[in-house]
Protein backbone atom coordinates (compact mmCIF):
# COMPACT_ATOMS: atom_id res chain seq x y z
CA UNK A 1 0.00 0.00 0.00
CA UNK A 2 1.12 3.50 -0.69
CA UNK A 3 -0.60 6.51 1.12
CA UNK A 4 0.42 9.97 0.15
CA UNK A 5 -0.26 13.22 0.30
CA UNK A 6 1.30 16.36 -1.36
CA UNK A 7 2.06 18.62 1.48
CA UNK A 8 3.63 21.83 -0.46
CA UNK A 9 5.20 23.02 -3.74
CA UNK A 10 7.66 25.87 -4.09
CA UNK A 11 6.46 29.00 -3.21
CA UNK A 12 2.90 29.68 -3.47
CA UNK A 13 2.11 26.55 -5.87
CA UNK A 14 -0.73 24.94 -5.28
CA UNK A 15 -0.74 22.48 -8.42
CA UNK A 16 2.17 20.91 -9.88
CA UNK A 17 1.09 19.20 -13.95
CA UNK A 18 3.41 16.32 -14.27
CA UNK A 19 1.98 15.75 -18.11
CA UNK A 20 -0.35 16.80 -20.21
CA UNK A 21 -2.66 13.99 -22.02
CA UNK A 22 -4.97 13.32 -25.07
CA UNK A 23 -8.15 13.61 -24.24
CA UNK A 24 -7.77 16.85 -22.37
CA UNK A 25 -6.48 15.35 -18.96
CA UNK A 26 -3.82 16.12 -16.50
CA UNK A 27 -1.94 13.86 -14.19
CA UNK A 28 -0.89 16.25 -11.37
CA UNK A 29 0.66 16.92 -7.93
CA UNK A 30 -1.95 18.76 -6.40
CA UNK A 31 -1.49 20.31 -2.53
CA UNK A 32 -4.12 18.35 -0.12
CA UNK A 33 -4.63 15.60 -2.71
CA UNK A 34 -2.66 12.44 -3.33
CA UNK A 35 0.43 12.18 -5.84
CA UNK A 36 -0.77 11.76 -9.41
CA UNK A 37 -4.27 12.99 -9.62
CA UNK A 38 -6.40 12.64 -12.98
CA UNK A 39 -7.67 16.29 -13.38
CA UNK A 40 -9.95 17.82 -15.89
CA UNK A 41 -13.79 18.26 -17.02
CA UNK A 42 -16.71 16.41 -14.63
CA UNK A 43 -20.27 16.59 -14.86
CA UNK A 44 -22.61 19.48 -13.90
CA UNK A 45 -24.24 18.83 -10.78
CA UNK A 46 -28.52 20.20 -10.09
CA UNK A 47 -29.50 19.00 -7.52
CA UNK A 48 -27.64 16.03 -7.08
CA UNK A 49 -28.63 14.75 -10.87
CA UNK A 50 -26.45 15.86 -13.67
CA UNK A 51 -27.32 19.05 -16.06
CA UNK A 52 -28.95 18.66 -18.92
CA UNK A 53 -28.12 21.65 -21.42
CA UNK A 54 -31.07 23.34 -23.68
CA UNK A 55 -29.36 20.98 -26.58
CA UNK A 56 -30.31 17.84 -24.82
CA UNK A 57 -26.72 16.75 -23.80
CA UNK A 58 -24.60 16.84 -20.93
CA UNK A 59 -23.33 19.95 -19.21
CA UNK A 60 -19.60 19.92 -18.01
CA UNK A 61 -17.92 21.89 -15.99
CA UNK A 62 -15.98 25.26 -17.97
CA UNK A 63 -12.36 24.50 -15.86
CA UNK A 64 -10.55 21.00 -17.21
CA UNK A 65 -8.82 21.47 -13.32
CA UNK A 66 -11.57 18.91 -11.80
CA UNK A 67 -10.10 16.12 -9.69
CA UNK A 68 -11.72 13.10 -11.51
CA UNK A 69 -9.16 10.36 -10.51
CA UNK A 70 -6.03 9.33 -9.03
CA UNK A 71 -3.69 6.66 -10.24
CA UNK A 72 -2.91 5.44 -6.89
CA UNK A 73 -4.21 1.97 -5.81
CA UNK A 74 -6.01 1.14 -2.60
CA UNK A 75 -3.06 -1.98 -2.65
CA UNK A 76 -1.65 -4.26 -5.16
CA UNK A 77 -0.13 -7.88 -3.96
CA UNK A 78 0.47 -11.25 -5.71
CA UNK A 79 -0.10 -14.94 -5.06
CA UNK A 80 3.12 -17.65 -6.20
CA UNK A 81 2.18 -20.85 -6.48
CA UNK A 82 4.44 -23.55 -7.04
CA UNK A 83 4.40 -27.21 -7.58
CA UNK A 84 6.95 -29.84 -8.55
CA UNK A 85 6.84 -33.50 -9.46
CA UNK A 86 10.22 -35.55 -9.98
CA UNK A 87 12.22 -33.63 -12.30
CA UNK A 88 8.92 -31.33 -12.74
CA UNK A 89 8.26 -28.12 -11.63
CA UNK A 90 5.27 -25.35 -12.24
CA UNK A 91 4.75 -22.42 -11.08
CA UNK A 92 2.05 -19.69 -11.40
CA UNK A 93 2.21 -15.91 -10.50
CA UNK A 94 -0.91 -14.25 -9.94
CA UNK A 95 -0.86 -10.45 -9.73
CA UNK A 96 -3.49 -8.00 -7.99
CA UNK A 97 -4.49 -4.48 -7.93
CA UNK A 98 -7.01 -3.03 -5.72
CA UNK A 99 -8.59 0.48 -7.13
CA UNK A 100 -6.76 3.40 -8.84
CA UNK A 101 -8.03 5.03 -11.43
CA UNK A 102 -7.44 5.71 -15.09
CA UNK A 103 -8.28 7.46 -17.81
CA UNK A 104 -9.81 5.32 -20.90
CA UNK A 105 -8.76 7.26 -24.68
CA UNK A 106 -9.89 3.83 -26.31
CA UNK A 107 -13.86 4.94 -25.05
CA UNK A 108 -13.19 8.31 -25.44
CA UNK A 109 -12.93 7.89 -29.53
CA UNK A 110 -14.56 4.84 -29.56
CA UNK A 111 -18.03 5.55 -28.33
CA UNK A 112 -17.82 8.73 -30.29
CA UNK A 113 -17.16 6.94 -33.25
CA UNK A 114 -19.32 4.00 -33.29
CA UNK A 115 -16.57 1.54 -32.26
CA UNK A 116 -18.02 -0.36 -29.72
CA UNK A 117 -21.49 -2.62 -29.65
CA UNK A 118 -23.12 0.03 -26.76
CA UNK A 119 -23.77 2.54 -29.93
CA UNK A 120 -26.34 -0.11 -31.13
CA UNK A 121 -28.18 0.01 -28.15
CA UNK A 122 -31.86 0.01 -28.00
CA UNK A 123 -33.77 3.31 -26.62
CA UNK A 124 -36.98 3.20 -23.98
CA UNK A 125 -39.02 3.16 -26.94
CA UNK A 126 -37.62 -0.38 -28.09
CA UNK A 127 -36.12 0.94 -31.12
CA UNK A 128 -32.37 1.52 -32.00
CA UNK A 129 -30.84 4.48 -30.68
CA UNK A 130 -29.34 5.00 -34.25
CA UNK A 131 -32.63 5.32 -35.88
CA UNK A 132 -33.66 8.71 -36.82
CA UNK A 133 -35.74 10.76 -34.51
CA UNK A 134 -38.98 10.99 -35.50
CA UNK A 135 -42.15 12.81 -33.33
CA UNK A 136 -43.76 9.49 -32.55
CA UNK A 137 -42.95 5.63 -30.92
CA UNK A 138 -40.72 5.12 -33.61
CA UNK A 139 -37.79 7.52 -32.96
CA UNK A 140 -34.20 6.57 -32.32
CA UNK A 141 -32.21 8.89 -30.12
CA UNK A 142 -31.74 8.75 -26.60
CA UNK A 143 -33.43 10.79 -23.38
CA UNK A 144 -30.09 11.36 -21.19
CA UNK A 145 -31.03 10.87 -17.53
CA UNK A 146 -30.78 14.62 -15.41
CA UNK A 147 -32.19 17.58 -14.67
CA UNK A 148 -31.97 21.08 -16.73
CA UNK A 149 -30.49 24.12 -14.98
CA UNK A 150 -33.87 25.06 -13.99
CA UNK A 151 -34.54 21.36 -11.89
CA UNK A 152 -37.18 20.09 -14.10
CA UNK A 153 -36.51 16.60 -15.71
CA UNK A 154 -35.18 16.36 -18.76
CA UNK A 155 -37.42 15.71 -21.60
CA UNK A 156 -35.43 15.94 -25.01
CA UNK A 157 -34.73 13.01 -27.37
CA UNK A 158 -31.36 13.79 -29.18
CA UNK A 159 -29.68 11.64 -31.82
CA UNK A 160 -28.01 8.71 -31.25
CA UNK A 161 -26.46 8.08 -35.05
CA UNK A 162 -23.27 10.88 -34.79
CA UNK A 163 -20.38 11.20 -32.61
CA UNK A 164 -22.20 13.86 -29.94
CA UNK A 165 -24.42 11.21 -27.93
CA UNK A 166 -21.34 9.34 -26.24
CA UNK A 167 -17.64 10.24 -27.01
CA UNK A 168 -15.82 12.72 -26.23
CA UNK A 169 -17.73 16.05 -27.98
CA UNK A 170 -20.47 16.71 -25.53
CA UNK A 171 -19.07 14.57 -22.74
CA UNK A 172 -16.69 15.32 -19.29
CA UNK A 173 -13.78 13.79 -18.80
CA UNK A 174 -14.99 12.40 -16.02
CA UNK A 175 -17.41 9.88 -17.95
CA UNK A 176 -14.16 7.91 -18.95
CA UNK A 177 -12.62 7.06 -16.15
CA UNK A 178 -12.30 3.85 -14.75
CA UNK A 179 -11.74 1.67 -11.63
CA UNK A 180 -8.53 0.19 -12.39
CA UNK A 181 -8.87 -3.24 -10.75
CA UNK A 182 -7.37 -6.40 -12.16
CA UNK A 183 -6.41 -9.86 -11.29
CA UNK A 184 -3.79 -11.13 -14.20
CA UNK A 185 -2.12 -14.52 -14.52
CA UNK A 186 1.24 -12.46 -14.72
CA UNK A 187 3.54 -15.47 -15.43
CA UNK A 188 3.70 -19.18 -15.71
CA UNK A 189 6.78 -21.22 -15.68
CA UNK A 190 6.90 -24.92 -16.03
CA UNK A 191 10.74 -26.47 -16.02
CA UNK A 192 12.52 -29.68 -16.34
CA UNK A 193 15.33 -30.62 -14.36
CA UNK A 194 17.62 -33.18 -16.28
CA UNK A 195 18.58 -35.94 -14.39
CA UNK A 196 22.00 -36.18 -12.98
CA UNK A 197 22.49 -39.44 -14.19
CA UNK A 198 22.71 -37.38 -17.65
CA UNK A 199 24.10 -35.16 -16.35
CA UNK A 200 27.47 -37.12 -15.30
CA UNK A 201 28.22 -38.02 -18.32
CA UNK A 202 29.17 -34.44 -19.14
CA UNK A 203 31.44 -31.55 -17.85
CA UNK A 204 27.94 -29.96 -16.63
CA UNK A 205 27.02 -30.52 -12.85
CA UNK A 206 23.07 -29.21 -13.31
CA UNK A 207 21.30 -28.18 -16.14
CA UNK A 208 17.30 -27.49 -16.59
CA UNK A 209 15.41 -26.40 -18.99
CA UNK A 210 12.26 -23.76 -18.58
CA UNK A 211 9.64 -22.88 -20.42
CA UNK A 212 7.98 -19.26 -19.61
CA UNK A 213 4.61 -17.67 -20.69
CA UNK A 214 4.23 -13.87 -19.31
CA UNK A 215 1.16 -11.82 -19.52
CA UNK A 216 -1.61 -14.79 -20.04
CA UNK A 217 -4.83 -14.12 -18.91
CA UNK A 218 -6.35 -10.82 -17.58
CA UNK A 219 -8.73 -13.21 -15.37
CA UNK A 220 -10.87 -9.90 -13.81
CA UNK A 221 -10.69 -6.40 -14.72
CA UNK A 222 -13.16 -3.32 -14.67
CA UNK A 223 -12.01 -1.21 -17.67
CA UNK A 224 -14.36 -2.37 -20.73
CA UNK A 225 -12.28 -3.92 -23.34
CA UNK A 226 -9.16 -2.31 -22.87
CA UNK A 227 -5.67 -3.59 -20.61
CA UNK A 228 -5.82 -1.53 -17.16
CA UNK A 229 -2.16 -1.47 -17.40
CA UNK A 230 -2.47 0.53 -20.69
CA UNK A 231 -0.85 3.96 -20.42
CA UNK A 232 -0.36 6.72 -22.75
CA UNK A 233 2.81 7.70 -21.12
CA UNK A 234 5.53 5.76 -19.17
CA UNK A 235 7.62 6.55 -15.72
CA UNK A 236 5.80 8.86 -13.45
CA UNK A 237 2.69 9.54 -15.70
CA UNK A 238 1.15 5.78 -15.64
Amino acid sequence: RNRNEVVSLEGDIKNLRIASLQGGVTINARVGEPYGTIQGTDYVITNGKKTIRSNGYYARTANSDVVIGNVNPDWTGGILNAFSYKNISLSALIDIQQGGSIFSLDQWYGQATGLYPESVRTNDLGNNVRDPLTADNTSGGVILDGVLADGTVNTKRVSGGDYRLGGYAYNPNSMFVYDASYVKLREVVVTYNIPSKVMAKTFINSASLSFVGSNLWIISKNLPYADPEASQGAGNVQ
